[in-house]
This record gives C-alpha cells, structure tokens and sequence, in this order.
C-alpha cells in the first residue's frame, strides 16, 4: 500500500483566500483532483489550483458521488485535496469519507484549519478566556435536521459560565434566547454575531442577550452565522498573570511586588484587631479588617475573600486572625504550587494556637507560625511530618543551600522515607550540597556514587528517576560587541548552555568588564533572566590567568580576556574553588564563558 496520503481533507478557513493554511494553500495548488463545498467555500479559495487540475464543486454531489470522484483521482495515482469550510473535524462528514476511503485502501490526512469562532472573535477583537472569569469555550449548535443529545443542551451547557460558540443555527434566534435564559444568564450577557465571515458581504454584530432577536431580524441573518456568548466581556478587568511581572515562568523568573517583604495581617473582630496589631508589630506588616474597624493604619474590606485575592501575590505571608475555615474557602481559589504560593498562617483571636496552614517549608509558614507564637505567648501547630518526626526536610535543606527543586512533585517521596525515619541516597559528585563531613545529616542522609540515587544534585540538565536539585553555582562571562542586543546575548547563551546541558536552573551570576557596565543589550540580559551582574575593573580581569587569552582584545580594551576572567572571577565570589566548565565560545557578536563555584 502507498504510505503517502492519496487524499488530504484541508481546512479552508471560515472563507477569505487569506486565512486558508500555508500548507492547505500548497497541497491545492499541487492536487490533480481539487473537490470543494461551493456552497460555503468561495471559489476564490481554490483559485491556485494548478492548470489542468480538475477543480469540482460538491455541494450538489451525494456522498457516492465526491467518493467516486476520489477513487478514481487516486487509481490513477492523482492527488486529491478535498476542501471543506473552517475546521474539517468540526461540524463536518469527515468520518463517513475516511470510512469509504479505508474501505478502499487509500490513505488520507487531515490539515486543520481555521474555524468560523475563532475568525469571528478576531474580527470583534474579543477573547474567550477571561482571567478568574471563564477559562473554557464550548462549541456546540442547536437540534435541526442532526439531533443533540439532551445532555448537550445548550441551557445545560450554558450554566457553566463558559465562552459558548454556537454554530448552524442562524434561523434560531428565539430558540437560542430561550435557551439562553433558561441557562440562567443575565439579559446583558454580550453576544457576538459574525455573519458570513471571511465572505464578502461580511457582519460582526455586538449586541446582548436582551437584543439578540431584534439584532438578527434587523441583519436578516437566515444562513452562515457562528453566535459567540460573552460572559466575560463583562467582568472586571484582571489582567492575566502570564505576563505579569511576579509571575515566573520556565523562561523568566519572578519579579516580587515592592510590597513582598512585608506581611498581610487580618482581622474579622475588634478582639482579633487589637492581636492583628501586635503581630504586626513584629515585623513589616499591613494591616486589614472588616469596613466597621478600618481606620488608624488599618484598610478595610466588605468580603475577606475578594480582599485576600487582591493581596495575595503581593505579599510573602498572610496572618489570619480568623476561623480557619473561613481562610481555607478564601485561599482554595488562588493556589498554585508549593514552590511559589506564599505562607499562610491562622491564629485564634486569644492567641492561644498558631497554625501554619500553608507552604509551611519552601514559603516559610513553619517557621513563621513558631515566631509569632512565641511573640504572643502562644502554641506553635505544625502538622508537616518531618517537623513532626523532627527530621530534617529536603525541600527546606535544598533552599538553604540555594537549590532549585526540577520537579517539586518528587518531594513528597523523598520527604516521607526522611519521616518514617530513613536515610535517603544522595548523588553529589561535587559535594555541593554540603553533605559530606556535615554529622548532623549523616542519620538522614547517605552520600553515594550512583545517578539512581533517591536524590541527585546537579548543574546539568539530566534524566533520573528521583529528585533532581540544581544549585546556583554557574557563573557566566560574558564579553560583546558594543551595540549587541539583549536578544542576540540571551540567543547566545542560551546555545552556549544547550550545547554543553547546562542546567539554566542553576545559574548564579552574569559577569563582564567594567567597560560594559553601561552596555544596554547586557543589562536587558541580566533583567530578563532574574540574574545580578557583575562588573569586574580591567586590572583585576587582566591579572586573572585563564586558558585562551587574545592579544586583539588587549589591543581593544586594554585586557586580555573577558568573558573567561570574569566567568573566573564571579565564581570566586561564591567559592574559592572554582572550574572553568566551558572555555570561550564565540557566537556572532558575543562571547561566553561559564565557571562552576565548587
């Protein structure tokens, strides 16, 4: 049998030439057979079919018929790009054609395209996904001709509070208002309507709920319109966090608010403020309680739930003094990992018990939650279980010896054996974890030369079955071109790092000469990795022995190396042991050296 597709189904886009795929476009211009649905993909779609392509309409041909049409295309060793509106797997006869065309033998593939909604939405500049509103779009259509099943119902799906896109169903505008209400949503609900989109002759209606019907009889909309419910386009505005400067991601750490080093303390009673205020006392605090008792340094709030996600990413740790239940239905909405939520602690309003509650390791909530109890008088309560069992907890250890956890997924596993009193295997050829010769350790760890150990720790990129720790002990030189961009550096480095599977993880320091110390694409750098930067002067550069000096540098700059030295001299910041790990690389415009701080 021929391996090669004989038959591609291709996604034409909701209509306009422009909007068909690259590959959609080049598999049309190369078919012997081009077959497509007249009665909703323009002609003008397939225009760059090729001379003596057979170029068919199938809107008046039966099933047998556009079959018969490929059969015999394809026996005759043609290519056949069959051509359906949007998206061929949405609202299409895709599986009846793949049926007859495996019956047959002929092999097949799809290439998706561009759907109606999402042609709509750019069109009406609207999103379907709304921060803390709706995160879902469901597509879906109305009983015709094709049933749906009664859990499908549109009042059913609706009551979601998604994105809803609803397609074939342009003479059913009071049967989807219906529905609509039926569903529970509000009459200024917004709805967009694209008409014909991508054709010529194209609409893009906003209109809501309460005018829908009037706004569909006044277009006299009967046929090819895609209705796109909007319950979002109503919420407040919240921005997303993607592109927030205190979310971190694998490509960009975290830039903590101005606010982060204080605490968030609060109130519900007048007993509970007057204890508010002296665990505030303790340290940099804010301070907020219920409206009645704002006032005198205290801001106050209506719901403790809708103040609590205002503040939450804002601060390092959250005090409550509070039922718990209350603090647990307030934060419930707002995690996200281990590694980055805050701490959170509980207090009764006597002050008798202190809870940590949340992140009691990597955010701190134990340590915390025993400070604050020992400021009041009160009673720690801690539940992790290596607190309880008095041992030491490898989260906590890796963030003492500046470690970032791979996959923090892994903790529990490792944390548990240390519990039930275990040791646990460690592999650190570099003993950066500082294991060796540490006795308060030697009970719950055990030091070993094998990669499957429970734990390894790392500056390169690596595949292990247990946890994988990289600490920041990579140090990186680097030297530039004047005028080289933030980009072109970070390009650099970024190969540099690929090349010789260093962990970005364990990145520690960006280094180079005094010189470069007003150089705009370095500085860019530094920021967008989250990294400090060193600026060494050129005499303690030139002084520093490395492996590949350059006379043409030290005719430039007066030195005889950059990004070796200073790669050197950053690592020895850290450690007087260092290794040059990867010597002078140059990439273009930029050169880079990496050092290891043993």
């Amino acid at each position: 049998m021929n391996n090669f597709p004989q038959v591609y189904f291709i996604g034409a886009g909701p209509g306009d030439p422009d909007l068909i795929t690259v590959r959609g476009r080049d598999l049309v211009a190369r078919a012997d057979l081009v077959l497509y649905a007249g009665s909703l993909v323009p002609a003008k779609v397939v225009a760059c079919a090729k001379a003596g392509a057979v170029v068919a309409d199938s809107a008046g041909m039966s099933l047998d018929e556009t079959h018969a049409l490929m059969l015999e295309t394809t026996r005759k060793g043609g290519l056949v790009a069959r051509v359906h509106t949007g998206d061929p797997s949405l609202f299409g006869s895709l599986r009846e054609q793949i049926a007859l065309l495996d019956r047959d033998g002929v092999t097949w593939a799809i290439i998706p395209g561009v759907t109606a909604a999402f042609a709509a939405a750019a069109r009406a500049g609207v999103s379907f996904t709304v921060p803390e509103t709706t995160q879902s779009l469901i597509i879906t259509r109305l009983h015709g001709r094709t049933p749906v099943p009664e859990s499908e119902r549109l009042s059913k799906l609706a009551r979601h509070g998604s994105s809803v896109a609803v397609y074939l169903s342009a003479d059913k505008a009071g049967e989807l208002a219906a529905e609509l209400r039926l569903a529970g949503l509000a009459e200024s609900t917004v709805i967009v309507i694209g008409h014909k989109v991508g054709h010529p002759g194209e609409a893009i209606i906003r209109t809501t709920l309460g005018g829908l019907e009037h706004s569909v009889r006044e277009g006299s909309i009967t046929r090819q319109a895609v209705f796109l419910i909007l319950p979002g386009e109503t919420a407040p505005q919240v921005q997303s966090r993607l592109y927030a400067a205190s979310f971190g991601h694998g490509f960009r750490q975290a830039e903590r608010p101005q606010t982060w080093p204080r605490m968030a303390v609060y109130a519900m009673t007048s007993q509970g403020l007057s204890l508010a205020r002296r665990i505030a006392g303790m340290a940099p605090a804010d301070l907020f309680a219920v409206s009645r008792l704002a006032g005198d340094g205290v801001r106050g709030f209506e719901r403790i739930a809708d103040q609590v996600r205002a503040n939450f990413p804002l601060y390092h740790a959250h005090v409550f003094v509070a039922a718990t239940g209350i603090v647990v239905r307030s934060i419930a909405p707002l995690l996200q990992s281990k590694t980055t939520d805050p701490a959170v602690v509980v207090c009764d309003q006597n002050g008798e018990h202190v809870v940590s509650l949340l992140c009691g390791h990597l955010g701190g909530a134990n340590d915390l939650a025993r400070r604050i109890a020992a400021h009041l008088g009160g009673r720690p309560v801690i539940t992790t279980a290596t607190d309880t069992a008095r041992k030491p907890a490898i989260d906590i250890l890796a963030q003492d010896r500046d470690c970032v956890i791979a996959d923090p997924a892994r903790i529990v596993n490792v944390n548990t054996v240390l519990a039930e009193g275990g040791r646990v295997t460690v592999h650190d050829p570099d003993n950066l974890l500082g294991l060796r010769g540490d006795e308060g350790l030697e009970d719950s760890f055990e030091v070993v030369d094998d990669p499957q150990a429970q734990v390894m720790v790392s500056w390169k990129t690596e595949e292990a079955p247990g946890l994988i720790l990289y600490p920041r002990r990579l140090c990186v030189g680097i030297g530039c071109r004047r005028g080289s961009s933030g980009d072109e550096i970070l390009q650099a480095l970024a190969s540099v790092m690929a090349d010789n599977e260093l962990a970005p993880a364990s990145l520690a320091m960006l280094a180079s000469v005094d010189l470069k110390a007003d150089e705009v694409g370095l500085l860019k750098a530094g920021r967008e990795l989250g990294l400090p930067l060193e600026f060494f002067a050129g005499s303690v550069l030139d002084e520093t022995q490395v492996p590949n000096p350059s006379e043409r540098v030290r005719e430039k700059i007066g030195v005889g190396s950059v990004c070796e030295a200073a790669s050197v001299q950053a690592a020895l910041k850290m450690s007087p042991k260092t290794r040059l790990i990867v010597p002078k690389t140059i990439i273009g415009n930029v050169t880079v050296a990496v050092c290891l701080a043993v």
